[in-house]
């Protein structure tokens, strides 16, 4: 019940953000008690949150208790964001809106059942490159197809990053379920991995 309400809270404040945790152009390298991640995320109308979480008998489960580390559209094709070493995070939800100025009557989704989701160790002092999510609306449900492009991530930062330039290294994600029940309003969303 308290993990409930803790993601039903959580979405509720979050669909008034444009942006939570996005790093912007001015970004420093991390220390060693951090690190910068990177995700591909199209089309541009889709929002996502990686909240933290632990990973117990292959499922991932967020943690009612702490906030989203990051939430926002991407911009360029990528969303740039930082989380403290050992930290566990996952995509959790994808709101999907018209446009810019309608963001409050966005559509969530949440991977839930059998679906499988992006999860990830932020490791030390790192930029990494966790890999690219391709969404698309149909018939009430998102399809996601998962790839890794490293060189179009790479290029994204050099250009935008400067700070960051020549610094992104791949780190290959784990795709878990999540412990996200179905039932009271999160919509299925089916996994088709893309091999690219």
């Amino acid at each position: 019940m308290k993990l409930l309400l803790a993601t039903l809270l959580s979405l509720a404040v979050l669909p008034g953000c444009t942006s939570l945790g996005r790093l912007d152009a001015k970004a420093s390298p991390p220390t060693v008690s951090e690190s910068i991640f990177v995700i591909g995320v199209t089309p541009a109308n889709h929002r996502i949150s990686a909240f933290p979480g632990t990973v117990e008998d292959g499922v991932f489960r967020q943690n009612a208790f702490l906030p989203a580390a990051l939430y926002g559209a991407a911009k360029d094709g990528f969303i740039v964001g930082k989380a403290s070493a050992g930290d566990v995070l996952a995509i959790t939800n994808v709101r999907l809106i018209s446009d810019d100025s309608t963001a409050f009557l966005g559509r969530d989704f949440s991977p839930c059942k059998a679906a499988k989701t992006f999860v990830f160790q932020i490791p030390k002092g790192k930029v990494i490159y966790i890999g690219s999510v391709d969404y698309k609306f149909k018939e009430d449900k998102l399809e996601v197809h998962y790839r890794r492009d490293l060189k179009a991530a790479t290029k994204y930062i050099d250009t935008n990053y400067p700070l960051l330039k020549g610094m992104v290294e791949y780190q290959e994600p784990q795709l878990l379920p999540t412990a996200i029940n179905c039932n009271p309003g999160p919509i299925y969303i089916p996994i088709y991995i893309n091999a690219k």
